[in-house]
């Protein structure tokens, strides 16, 4: 029998240099409450970035989904006026859009804090006393998603290192925000819509579906998933009568049922 060999291992250390934060946390954090935090504290460890925001840009018309701000507050809250941190105007957005179409990858737009035209925007830039900003921004399937990485005075102006941290972890930045957004924000957001059949008759009322009071009544109480019975002795209308406004309502809009009725509401979101 062939003597067995034994063969002596010994651990040996390795001396590195800290790590930064990298993106695996912001990944394994995506759908979850953590996301916005993971996704600062990966920013702050790479770029130095105090506060985010991150914006959507859908059949044309700008939304804001989310962000954070080391300061422990979030970043679109205005402690004096208990605002939200404004939107950026249009324009900017716009042109972020057009840049970001003409590239397969995500782009980085340097802002002039010097030419800010938007007040209100101004306005909470001095008040987070922010000396520079820069967007990171791309598309996914149809959406501009742009990312609002910002700097103090405190911090300084971002350097050429950092800069170039951002520029390489752009692409991934972007389809991280377009995942969670679909994961959370935009699940988060449609589950507020329907918490109350008076939260869905406000919607209702500010869209253009030019319905009657009482259709609109019917209608909302038909998305709160209210039986036909219950509409009736909720509104003190006969079956009959529900039925014919039902009716009246799926005419007006050309539609043939809850179904499709759920999706011209959700549309309107």
């Amino acid at each position: 029998m062939r003597r067995q060999e034994r063969i002596a291992m010994h651990a040996i250390t390795v001396e590195q240099a800290p790590r930064h934060q990298t993106l695996a946390a912001v990944v394994n954090a995506l759908g979850t409450d953590a996301f916005e935090k993971e996704t600062l504290r990966f920013l702050n460890s790479t770029s130095g970035t105090e506060h985010y925001c991150v914006y959507r840009v859908r059949d044309g018309l700008p939304k804001f989904l989310g962000g954070a701000s080391i300061r422990g507050q979030h970043a679109m809250r205005h402690h004096k006026s208990e605002k939200r941190w404004p939107a950026r105007s249009f324009v900017e957005l716009h042109a972020a859009d057009e840049a970001a179409r003409g590239s397969r990858n995500a782009v980085m737009l340097h802002d002039d804090l010097n030419h800010v035209a938007d007040p209100t925007l101004h306005s909470a830039l001095e008040h987070f006393d922010i000396v520079d900003r820069v967007m990171v921004c791309g598309r996914a399937v149809d959406d501009l998603y742009a990312l609002s990485v910002m700097r103090s005075r405190d911090a300084g102006q971002f350097d050429a290192r950092e800069l170039t941290g951002l520029a390489e972890n752009a692409d991934l930045l972007v389809a991280a925000c377009a995942k969670h957004a679909a994961l959370h924000w935009d699940r988060g957001k449609a589950i507020a819509h329907f918490a109350s059949v008076a939260v869905i008759e406000g919607n209702l009322r500010e869209s253009d579906w030019g319905l009657s009071e009482r259709e609109l009544q019917v209608s909302s109480r038909i998305l709160y998933g209210i039986s036909a019975y219950g509409i009736s002795i909720d509104l003190g209308l006969g079956e009959e009568t529900i039925a014919t406004y039902r009716k009246r309502l799926y005419a007006r809009l050309c539609i043939g049922g809850r179904h499709e009725l759920l999706q011209r509401y959700l549309s309107l979101l």
